[in-house]
């Protein structure tokens, strides 16, 4: 399973297709003891989620990075269809994203469309 990433101005889109079906591929993004198994960079060494997942609620995601220390953001769930869509914005103090990741059947497979659009603090006023 390779990821095709796109890269345009403040945006970027990752899509990547799974062999499972769509609602077991949607399931791994609302539970933080699955979320925390496969999210953050490769040079993480741990990944720890607290998370209320329901529109409204939020999340905090903290990763220890071997030889940098700890990264830690926050996130507030915007919209969820299950198992159709997710949207979110998360905060990483100098720069809010908006994050909208949507599911698409394909057969027995997923194609999951991962598509972040961010900007400065400086943008936000």
């Amino acid at each position: 399973m390779k990821s095709e990433v796109k890269i345009s101005g403040n945006r970027l889109q990752i899509t990547r297709v799974f062999d499972a079906p769509r609602q077991l591929v949607f399931a791994w993004w609302t539970q933080a003891e699955k979320w925390q198994q496969w999210s953050g960079c490769k040079a993480a060494t741990k990944c720890e989620i607290e998370m209320d997942f329901r529109v409204g609620g939020s999340f905090t995601q903290k990763m220890h990075i071997a030889g940098a220390g700890e990264f830690s953001f926050t996130g507030k769930y915007d919209e969820i269809v299950e198992p159709e869509r997710i949207s979110y914005h998360a905060d990483f103090g100098q720069a809010i994203t908006r994050v909208v990741v949507e599911f698409f059947e394909q057969g027995n497979r997923t194609r999951v469309d991962y598509r972040v659009a961010g900007q400065t603090r400086l943008d936000v006023s």
